[in-house]
């Protein structure tokens, strides 16, 4: 796949560059901050709690959603990289680690919250 991507014109990689950006940008802003503005409220866990046990579907939806958005970060990354490659390997190489860095930072609390909510059980009063 890298020898696609190295064969393939700067303008056609700058494009698919900003296709991937786009897509990232629109699936991390409907799981991060559409569903998750519709479950979460303010100050109340309880409610937060119920309203993802309510919804549960909308709530892995956004969270595939947010996991797309980060799949498209990667891809966008790559690009990136082979798009300033020629220009400066180390600053190249040096973006790509922000960018993966970034990609992790996000990745981390989504998985963090899939799993407790998966493992909630809400208890009888």
């Amino acid at each position: 796949m890298m020898d696609r991507i190295a064969e393939a014109s700067p303008r056609l990689k700058a494009r698919m560059a900003g296709a991937c950006q786009l897509l990232e940008a629109t699936g991390a802003t409907f799981g991060q901050v559409i569903v998750l503005g519709r479950l979460v409220v303010d100050g109340n866990a309880a409610a937060t709690a119920a309203n993802i046990l309510g919804h549960e579907r909308l709530f892995w939806l956004g969270f595939a959603s947010s996991l797309m958005g980060v799949a498209f970060h990667i891809a966008w990354a790559l690009l990136i990289y082979v798009l300033l490659k020629p220009v400066s390997r180390s600053l190249s190489l040096l973006a790509a680690f922000f960018v993966l860095v970034c990609c992790a930072i996000r990745l981390l609390p989504a998985s963090c919250t899939s799993l407790l909510c998966s493992s909630y059980k809400p208890v009888a009063p």
